[in-house]
């Protein structure tokens, strides 16, 4: 557990510490109201926050999930809430948009993966559970000391949180090096609002936001911040560009992808690559909403082609 920094909001003293993690976890403690952005997957991380709330003491906690995605929400059906001491009120809180995906783990497999992917699928990289929703939320808008941004591109209703010491969670809207480096295209659902994203972020930081907490990555302050966004719209460039490239010729959308992955060398296993479909997916229906790629029908299939210059 990590302390970042701690001030007063409206009268209370709040800290914020951040759980080092895959995804990491923001925590904002304001006496007995505690606010959990992203508590993470897994029974050990849920025991691991369910003692940290323990030792916080707190009468009220509200658990923020940034976007649907399993990684970021599943310890809360995995024993999480289970886990909290007799007495404290629970809330779970999600962004309006993506808060059907966050309560139905079809649909969430579904936008996710592109397939509606079944309990048991080997394909599946974590567990479809289905986690309550007890408030809906919107960007840009307030949750306790928490300032909630739209970050929308990873997902449809994805959002950020700005902790009272200036800490952006920026959820998946960014990535870490050894992720980019590893994976080489990064999943997002709609690739072109997801760099609109990232530049906005570039134009906020230092008047919204101090330091940059991507969920998979190390927090980024001072000239870093501006590195690790230049690097995430550089690798959204290289996605579009490769996909632009697929389509010099007539293809499938899973000929694209394939044609991406190649390009990007990026990971064939199965999993990681349905993501990337998915991903080349999004990006060939974004750039097709610009003029630069058109769809066609032939042979009763869809095309895609890069339209010329």
């Amino acid at each position: 557990m990590t302390t970042v920094g701690g001030l007063s909001v409206a009268g209370r003293d709040c800290s914020v510490e951040v759980v080092k993690g895959s995804p990491a976890t923001m925590i904002v403690s304001c006496g007995g109201e505690v606010f959990v952005v992203d508590p993470g997957h897994g029974e050990k991380r849920a025991r691991q926050l369910a003692r940290k709330l323990a030792g916080l003491q707190a009468s009220r906690v509200v658990f923020l999930v940034t976007h649907y995605h399993s990684d970021h929400l599943n310890a809360l059906a995995e024993g999480l809430l289970e886990r909290l001491p007799e007495g404290v009120e629970a809330v779970v809180a999600a962004p309006r948009l993506d808060a059907p995906a966050v309560m139905d783990p079809v649909v969430r497999t579904a936008l996710t993966f592109g397939y509606p992917l079944r309990h048991g699928s080997g394909l599946l990289l974590f567990k479809p559970l289905t986690v309550r929703v007890d408030l809906l939320v919107d960007a840009p808008g307030e949750l306790g000391p928490l300032t909630l941004v739209p970050l929308p591109g990873h997902t449809p209703g994805q959002l950020g949180a700005i902790a009272p010491d200036g800490t952006l969670y920026a959820a998946d809207a960014v990535f870490g090096d050894r992720v980019l480096n590893r994976y080489r295209a990064p999943y997002h659902l709609d690739p072109c609002r997801a760099r609109e994203t990232l530049e906005w972020l570039l134009r906020e930081a230092g008047r919204r936001y101090t330091a940059l907490q991507p969920s998979h990555g190390p927090r980024a302050e001072d000239s870093a911040i501006e590195e690790m966004l230049k690097a995430n719209i550089d690798a959204v460039e290289r996605l579009l560009e490769a996909t632009m490239t697929a389509a010099r010729e007539p293809v499938t959308a899973e000929q694209a992808a394939a044609k991406v992955i190649k390009s990007l060398e990026a990971p064939t296993d199965p999993g990681i690559a349905m993501l990337i479909t998915n991903t080349v997916r999004g990006a060939l229906a974004c750039l097709e909403a610009e003029g630069r790629i058109e769809a066609k029908p032939q042979d009763a299939i869809i095309t895609w082609k890069t339209v010329k210059a």
